[in-house]
């Protein structure tokens, strides 16, 4: 049964790195988006007038997080930081098995 791995025993740890920097990229590119986010508009909410949008658009963002995290928004931005670690790990796996089964052809 052939797994997909070439007989190059350098193939799985430059596999399992790229794995690892790819799920740790992608699990924090979410809570980065986020954060900036919320950033600019606490930024923004010093800006006279622009104060009342600033706090319904953070308001709105933190009751789209509390929806993932049973209430606590901070537990919902780390559940879509780890569905989206989860799909960039799926993907490099998928990818990683298209090169291998392209170089055997």
């Amino acid at each position: 049964m052939h797994l997909g791995f070439s007989t190059d025993m350098n193939l799985p740890p430059i596999y399992l790195r790229s794995l690892f920097l790819t799920s740790l990229v992608s699990f924090l590119t979410p809570l980065l988006l986020v954060g900036s986010a919320i950033a600019g508009l606490i930024v923004m909410g010093l800006i006279p007038g622009l104060d009342g949008f600033s706090q319904w658009s953070s308001g709105s963002i933190l009751s789209f997080l509390q929806t993932f995290g049973s209430g606590k928004a901070l537990e919902g931005s780390l559940v879509i930081g780890g569905a989206c670690g989860m799909v960039g790990a799926l993907f490099d796996t998928y990818i990683f098995y298209r090169y291998s089964s392209f170089r055997r052809d």
